[in-house]
């Protein structure tokens, strides 16, 4: 497959924030560029995260998410279940 050339300009420090990320996600910034590009072809627009945290939303939720985990644990009247009659009660 033949190879393109993009020029693209963008502020300095977004540059330097974006190949920090690229860099922390193992990638130089042409790669991070082509994983983007393929991506958005492949989903026909933004329909992916690629981050090194969760977002605010899903973080809170999964805050929400332990709570409810600690509260279960603490209850005495709370049915504990092994994986293998957890698989057979939801035909997994």
């Amino acid at each position: 497959m033949a190879s393109a050339s993009i020029t693209i300009r963008t502020d300095d420090e977004i540059k330097r924030q974006a190949s920090a990320v690229f860099a922390q996600l193992g990638m130089d910034m042409s790669t991070g560029i082509n994983v983007l590009l393929r991506a958005i072809v492949r989903d026909q627009g933004f329909s992916f995260p690629i981050t090194l945290e969760p977002d605010a939303e899903y973080r809170e939720w999964m805050k929400r998410e332990l709570q409810k985990s600690w509260e279960e644990r603490s209850d005495p009247n709370t049915k504990w279940y092994s994986m293998d009659e957890f698989k057979a009660r939801h035909h997994l």
